[in-house]
């Protein structure tokens, strides 16, 4: 415990200090806020007093308005109507509820009547005027003597009174609470004073004994920053303003560096990296980043090839679904698309043929060729072994050749026949079966990558070309099924008329006969 204390004294002191601080500007905030509560809690009280007190106000100046029209009968000392009256203390009572329901002051008996009996003081001094101006003084003795107010004076004593015990109980605890926080503030400022100072000139004490270390810490930074961060190969001792600067520098290096290198651009080099200190920097923080740099370099390059390849595929699916019904349709776009997006100069593709009287008579036949953004009719029929197509779709496996054999192909473009540098040849695999073959010749060498997507958009190509054969297969079945029901149908109408023909017949020979029968009856 005493060692913990030893290390970390002025840190002990700096966050008591600063605690303190802390303390009395938030008890100060606190305070400020306790004051406004004060202050907004009295004005909501002398508010409700006002109100209050102008709801009576207006009944007494209702009161005077009608008395003086009754002494002298003169409109205009009817200066504040019932209309008036009415008017004000609905203004009134809408205040007092909304006061009411800040501060959560009910009353529930009081104030109901206080609402009621105002009404009715207004009504009775409607009915007041109503009789003065149609001379009837003896009904307007009649509500004098009734005296509604002995009635409706103790009512309001009630509320008034309950309510300004509320508003003055309200008033006090916010000014006590207000007194408390005054109270704990200058607690907080006396102990500011008496911890603070003491803790602030020890403070400085310990800084003063710490400074003789600096130099030592600052030798250890400079050893460290070129052991761990980044050596120049300077081995001349440097102030310390240097020393920091070249560690603040080297810091900002490596984080331009990692800057760079997340946004993508991976030409960039570490600043004050030369050829004399490279091996210096080979185990610290500049030589791993450069190391992850060139891993990055590498992922970006296979990111792009994954990229590549699924952007390829799905626009390839597109075309085959827009191509699926017409097998010669689907291998001409299929190898128009392949031969493009993989920079090829020419593409052709051999579709497998197998006769449907003997499953071991098959060839490879030419569907579709593709060259220099046109079209190319050709009729080709390979065997099966034979030449590099037939010994491809034996071997099942992508043949990629860099030295052509002469005389095989040749690119023909307005420059007259050229060689190609690259052939491939891909079997197309369907439920591991070669479904078909595709040839690309290409001035340049294809990649891995776009040998495996050639594969891998094979399989794609040979689904749909067995799926697009077997639907052809279907439709011409269908077709040879609808011509044998016309031709049945065909069968019956000839039967049904020459079962007409014959039944006719055989009327005819019942009648013949009937007339034989009755000329032998008369001659006999």
């Amino acid at each position: 415990m005493r060692k913990f204390l030893n290390k970390h004294l002025i840190s002990i002191a700096i966050y008591a200090v600063s605690a303190l601080i802390l303390l009395s500007v938030t008890l100060s905030f606190y305070n400020k806020k306790v004051m406004s509560d004060a202050l907004e809690i009295q004005e909501q009280a002398d508010m409700v007093f006002r109100v209050s007190e102008n709801t009576l106000l207006n009944i007494r100046q209702m009161d005077i308005s009608a008395r003086g029209y009754a002494l002298i009968r003169e409109d205009g000392f009817l200066f504040w109507s019932v209309a008036n009256a009415r008017k004000e203390n609905r203004e009134n009572f809408n205040k007092l509820d909304s006061l009411f329901a800040i501060q959560g002051y009910s009353d529930p008996v009081n104030y109901p009547k206080l609402k009621a009996g105002f009404k009715k003081y207004a009504d009775m001094y409607e009915e007041m005027v109503k009789h003065l101006k149609n001379d009837d003084l003896e009904a307007y003795k009649d509500l004098l003597r009734a005296d509604y107010g002995r009635t409706f004076w103790p009512i309001n004593d009630a509320f008034t009174t309950k309510l300004y015990e509320f508003e003055e109980n309200l008033v006090d605890k916010a000014q006590s609470r207000y007194e408390r926080a005054i109270f704990q503030n200058t607690i907080v400022q006396l102990l500011l004073l008496l911890i603070g100072l003491p803790t602030l000139i020890f403070i400085l004490i310990k800084l003063r004994k710490d400074e003789k270390n600096r130099t030592a810490l600052l030798i250890n930074l400079r050893e460290n920053n070129k052991k761990y961060l980044f050596n120049d190969g300077d081995t001349r001792f440097r102030g310390a303003a240097k020393i920091l600067n070249g560690s603040i520098d080297n810091l900002k290096k490596a984080a331009q560096y990692v800057r760079k290198v997340a946004s993508g651009e991976f030409d960039v080099e570490w600043e004050g990296m030369t050829e004399e200190n490279r091996e210096l920097n080979k185990k610290n923080l500049a030589g791993q980043l450069i190391e992850m740099k060139k891993q990055m370099q590498l992922a970006d390059v296979e990111n792009k090839k994954r990229i590549w390849a699924t952007e390829g595929l799905s626009k390839l699916s597109e075309i085959i679904r827009n191509s699926e019904q017409d097998t010669k349709q689907l291998t001409f776009e299929s190898t128009k698309y392949l031969t493009q997006y993989l920079g090829a100069q020419q593409g052709s593709l051999f579709i497998l043929i197998q006769d449907e009287d003997d499953e071991n008579q098959k060839h490879l036949e030419l569907s579709a060729a593709y060259a220099f953004d046109r079209q190319k009719f050709l009729n080709k029929k390979v065997e099966i072994g034979q030449g590099l197509i037939g010994q491809t779709y034996l071997e099942r496996e992508t043949l990629l050749l860099t030295e052509i054999p002469q005389n095989y192909t040749f690119i023909k473009s307005g420059l007259g026949d050229s060689t190609p540098t690259c052939l491939a040849i891909v079997p197309m695999l369907y439920n591991e079966n070669v479904q078909a073959l595709i040839e690309l010749a290409s001035f340049k060498k294809f990649e891995e990558h776009e040998v495996k997507f050639l594969e891998k958009a094979g399989e794609y190509v040979a689904s749909a070309i067995a799926t697009t054969q077997n639907n052809e297969k279907t439709r011409i079945l269908l077709e040879q099924m609808q011509q044998q029901a016309e031709e049945m149908r065909a069968q019956e109408e000839e039967l049904r008329q020459n079962m007409e023909e014959l039944e006719a017949t055989q009327e005819e020979m019942r009648r013949k006969e009937k007339m034989m029968e009755e000329k032998m009856q008369k001659a006999n």
